[in-house]
């Protein structure tokens, strides 16, 4: 007569309680999660509501790239206020966030740089401009989060309260009109505006290929 299985065999490794070491790995992963969360919004509040009230433009650059990951070009300029949306550090590296030689975000700009953000040489992004790469999908049943960059090329000028949508390229030297919404590519040193905006212009191909040379100044 053959023995019937041990008590032991017949416990399956979803019924199996966990072991003392296992609970504790589980209770230091968790514990390790929370401590990054907590990081990265320390960071993230450090960075949007005393980093840029700063009235210096090197103490806030210093912070930018040494913190953050951006990539800033020579004589680059991003003014007080500027609010950064990002995952932390490590994400914005990976990402990949530069802004060229002599340009400028003017102050009180929101740029989500969770997807990625390229802004060539020379650019002028007005105040209160928004730059989005991350945005949900209405028709998603589980409202996922969509992640796509946003390329800014050299001499291009936004308006004022302008808004860049992810996944959208403004081409050399184009404009964006003041309070346009760009939901497409904007091919180059073509004038937009509107919402959605629209081609309502060229610009002079000799007028796109200005440098810069306003000094950084504190204060601003």
């Amino acid at each position: 007569m053959s023995a019937g299985p041990s008590k032991s065999a017949s416990i399956t490794g979803a019924e199996r309680p966990a072991t003392l070491w296992e609970e504790s790995a589980s209770e230091a992963g968790a514990s390790t999660r929370r401590h990054r969360v907590f990081a990265i919004r320390l960071i993230s509040y450090l960075t949007n509501y005393l980093i840029s009230a700063i009235p210096s433009f090197k103490l806030r650059h210093l912070w930018y790239r040494r913190v953050l990951g951006i990539a800033l070009g020579p004589r680059a300029g991003v003014h007080l206020g500027c609010y950064f949306w990002f995952y932390g550090p490590g994400q914005v590296r990976r990402a990949g966030v530069s802004i060229g030689a002599n340009s400028r975000i003017n102050r009180d700009c929101s740029i989500d740089v969770r997807g990625g953000v390229t802004i060539g040489d020379n650019v002028s992004i007005s105040p209160q401009v928004a730059i989005s790469t991350a945005a949900h999908s209405a028709a998603d049943p589980a409202f996922r989060v969509e992640i796509r960059p946003v390329v800014i090329e050299d001499n291009v000028w936004i308006g004022m309260r302008a808004m860049i949508l992810g996944g959208v390229t403004l081409g050399r030297g184009c404009v964006v009109a003041a309070g346009a919404v760009v939901t497409k590519d904007v091919p180059p040193l073509t004038i937009v505006a509107g919402v959605p905006a629209r081609p309502v212009g060229m610009r002079p191909e000799e007028a796109s290929h200005y440098v810069i040379e306003e000094d950084l100044r504190l204060f601003e």
